[in-house]
């Protein structure tokens, strides 16, 4: 009796051992398939950081603050003194880096590259020989938003 008891028991525990690993496909997950993607090459752009105006420095005050601007744009006359004074810029570009230019009218300018994932911040200093009126023009695609400041000593 005990025999054909243990003979069933093997029997049965054979059955299952057999169901549970038969062949097929019944070892993987069932896990779904991801949606197939309507265009394979696009790819979703990094996060970006907040665009903000640049900071004043401390014993300057700001002559011209713009923005948050989109492309080329040029603002009315600026009124700078003798000496030292700040240009500063704040962009970001919606995707690819893209350059962005600033002319003063009559004394130059300078160009930076406007980063696609994190906000460019620059500064440059400039010195006038005599106080001047001057336009300045910031040049750059659509796709770059930007800030300008212009900061002069205070008197």
């Amino acid at each position: 009796m005990k025999r054909s008891a243990f003979a069933v028991t093997a029997a049965v525990l054979c059955g299952l051992l057999t169901s549970c690993t038969g062949g097929g496909d019944s070892d993987k997950p069932s896990v779904p398939d991801p949606p197939p993607s309507t265009s394979p090459s696009t790819v979703a752009p990094p996060p970006q950081e907040p665009l903000n105006a640049p900071e004043v420095d401390v014993e300057y005050e700001e002559i011209l603050s713009e923005g948050p601007h989109r492309g080329t744009r040029q603002f009315d006359t600026v009124e700078l003194p003798k000496g030292d004074f700040w240009i500063k810029v704040n962009c970001i570009s919606r995707s690819k880096p893209v350059d962005l230019d600033i002319s003063l009218e009559g004394i130059g300018g300078f160009s930076l590259g406007c980063s696609g994932v994190e906000v460019t911040r620059n500064a440059n200093q400039m010195n006038l020989d005599t106080a001047r009126k001057l336009h300045l023009t910031v040049a750059t695609d659509e796709t770059v938003r930007w800030y300008v400041s212009v900061q002069v000593p205070q008197r």
